[in-house]
């Protein structure tokens, strides 16, 4: 595609969100658009139902293969963490592994990323500017605010993740030009931002969502509802307690651990998502068993073609499958010590077919609870923990607090056996590392956190008996830039 970034997504693109009148719609019926049944987008914002659908719209983009729907959680990111210890030697995901930016599968995964992140963007920004010069009288109750809230939101959370593939990491080189910033759509090409200039962007974008999601109705006490159906689910919305841990994250990203401490503390405090009780998840009947722990998701995609896509990577052996090797698998959930096998991730989150392990966690039958299906998570309730327990350490130092927080987690994930609050820092850190390990896979998320503290290289478990042992992966954390992007955009190739 011979285009700058984000020309090709011009604002007629927008007229495709008029098909997604519900959140529950197919993503492909969405995307299935072509120039000739394309609407004016004057129109689509012409009624409060144009508004929800372009919002909803950009929820279903997120949600493709190239996105949150595989590349960015079990996919691409997960390999690169080095999750797949097993694979075939044919499995494409092995050069991802590898960190071989010059094979074209890995090439194309890439700028498929790239391509659909910012496709999500541009339709985000004709919402924004839209939503910015649109009567309020239009809007029912509070849905302006939700509606504005949560686009600027995901404006911060798409180009937060651009920065964590296309930048340095921040403790590194926040000078380093890696993404633009995209506030509006545009034909014209817009510089680089550095890392720090795109960080401060997305938490400026915060604030605003910060502000007009105080009348989100996931805060306790908040007044009635005045559109009940647009309002329920709000877990599948970026709703405010995940602009607040987003707002963790970025400031976790950038060292500021006062910050980061504050907005995960109030994460830890709403009552709104909570821990999965034991009486969902140790059930007998599988098809009754909550193996996602649903309630702890504070932002879900809802994707109805999760289940059937996870499954031809993950429930048996052949060339696509992305597997465990028995030493890892061991070396992860730490079988080896007692207790360790009662872990929930464990027990109901992966399984062992002819010698080979996988992960199960998107694998919830369709016979059982309707309420556990379909939920891709992008930010649950356990990252806020690991964050505060984080910023105990490096902010006071505090063995003790951080170890009462990841405590708390491993309780609810059966895990009686507490850590000691005499563990070192580093100690503590280490066990923060495997908690991540445990609690994230198939989420993107390890890979994430190898790279903000630039690990040099990525350590790969393996257990023998009683015995761990590593070796290493050497990463390449900053992702090429597209052709497109240096041969038509006028951008330099590092």
């Amino acid at each position: 595609m011979k285009n700058r970034t984000y020309a090709f997504f011009k604002i007629a693109t927008v007229g495709c969100c008029m098909v997604a009148t519900l959140l529950l719609a197919s993503c492909d019926e969405w995307l299935d658009v072509s120039p000739k049944t394309q609407i004016k987008s004057d129109d689509n914002f012409s009624s409060e139902q144009g508004f929800k659908d372009a919002l909803t719209g950009v929820y279903l983009l997120m949600g493709n293969t190239s996105a949150y729907g595989q590349e960015l959680t079990y996919g691409m990111l997960d390999a690169m963490a080095q999750y797949y210890t097993g694979m075939s030697a044919s499995n494409t995901y092995n050069y991802d592994a590898a960190f071989d930016y010059s094979n074209s599968g890995v090439e194309s995964r890439i700028n498929g990323i790239w391509t659909q992140m910012y496709k999500a963007i541009a339709n985000d920004n004709e919402l924004i500017g839209r939503i910015g010069k649109a009567d309020p009288l239009l809007f029912t109750g509070r849905n302006r605010h939700l509606i504005r809230g949560e686009a600027y939101a995901l404006r911060a959370l798409l180009h937060f993740d651009l920065t964590r593939l296309w930048g340095e990491a921040y403790a590194v080189n926040p000078q380093h030009k890696c993404i633009p910033y995209m506030k509006s759509v545009t034909a014209n090409v817009t510089p680089l931002s550095t890392v720090k200039e795109a960080l401060d962007n997305c938490l400026a974008d915060l604030a605003v969502a910060e502000e007009e999601l105080r009348v989100d109705p996931v805060i306790a006490g908040s007044q009635e509802n005045a559109d009940v159906s647009y309002e329920r689910d709000r877990t599948f919305k970026m709703n405010y307690y995940a602009v607040c841990l987003l707002q963790a994250r970025i400031h976790l990203y950038m060292g500021n651990y006062s910050e980061a401490l504050q907005a995960a503390q109030r994460v830890v405090a709403q009552t709104t998502f909570y821990f999965t009780p034991e009486m969902e998840i140790n059930v007998a009947e599988s098809a009754n068993r909550n193996r996602i722990f649903s309630e702890e998701l504070v932002f879900a995609l809802y994707d109805t073609q999760l289940r059937s896509r996870y499954s031809t990577y993950f429930t048996s052996d052949n060339q696509s499958s992305l597997i465990m090797s028995e030493a890892s698998y061991q070396a992860i959930y730490e079988l080896f010590q007692t207790g360790s096998s009662g872990d929930y991730r464990y027990a109901y989150q992966t399984q062992e077919l002819d010698g080979k392990n996988y992960s199960t966690k998107y694998m919830q039958p369709t016979s059982g609870n309707t309420q556990y299906l379909f939920r891709l998570p992008v930010m649950r309730l356990s990252e806020a923990y690991y964050i505060a327990a984080e910023c105990q350490l490096k902010l006071n130092h505090d063995v003790a607090a951080a170890i009462t927080l990841l405590n708390t987690v491993r309780s609810h994930r059966n895990l009686v056996d507490g850590l000691s609050a005499a563990l070192s820092e580093s100690d503590a850190m280490e066990e923060i590392r495997k908690e991540y390990t445990k609690e994230f896979m198939c989420e993107g998320q390890l890979y994430y956190f190898y790279k903000r503290l630039n690990y040099e290289q990525i350590p790969i478990p393996t257990a023998v008996g009683n015995t761990v042992s590593y070796s290493y992966a050497m990463p390449r954390y900053v992702f090429p830039l597209p052709d497109d992007e240096t041969e038509y955009g006028g951008r330099e190739r590092e």
